[in-house]
C-alpha cells in the first residue's frame, strides 16, 4: 500500500499520544545496553512500550527525515496484544498499532 511521509508521521504522533494517555510513556530512558538489544522488539531488555518509545518511533522518524525506504509488515499489533495487559491501555493503544500495521502492509 502506498504511504506518504505525512501519513506515517501522523500515526507516529498518534501513537505517542495514546502511549501517554494510557500511562505507558516513560520518563526514564532504558540503559545503553538495553537500547543495543538485537532481539525482536528488544524483548530481552525492555518492555514493548519502551521499545515503541525509544527505538521504533525515533528510528521511523529518522528514516522519514532521511527519505529512506520504509519497511513492510511491521507486526506491531500481535506484539501489542501479547505485551500490553491493561484493558484501558489495550483499548487505546491496540487500534493505533493496527493502523500502523495496515499502513505498512505491502
Amino acid at each position: 500500500m502506498p504511504r506518504s511521509h505525512i501519513e506515517v508521521e501522523t500515526l507516529l504522533q498518534r501513537l505517542e499520544a495514546v502511549l501517554r494517555e494510557a500511562g505507558l510513556w516513560s520518563t526514564c530512558s532504558p540503559s545503553t545496553e538495553a537500547l543495543l538489544s538485537t532481539a525482536p522488539f528488544a524483548c530481552d531488555s525492555m518492555p514493548f512500550e519502551q521499545w515503541l518509545q525509544y527505538i521504533f518511533i525515533p528510528k521511523l522518524r529518522a528514516m522519514l527525515k532521511s527519505n529512506l525506504t520504509l519497511a513492510n509488515d511491521m507486526g506491531l499489533y500481535p506484539m501489542g496484544q501479547e505485551c500490553i495487559v491493561g484493558q484501558t491501555q489495550r483499548k487505546v493503544v491496540l487500534p493505533v498499532l493496527a493502523q500502523i500495521d495496515q499502513l505498512f502492509k505491502e
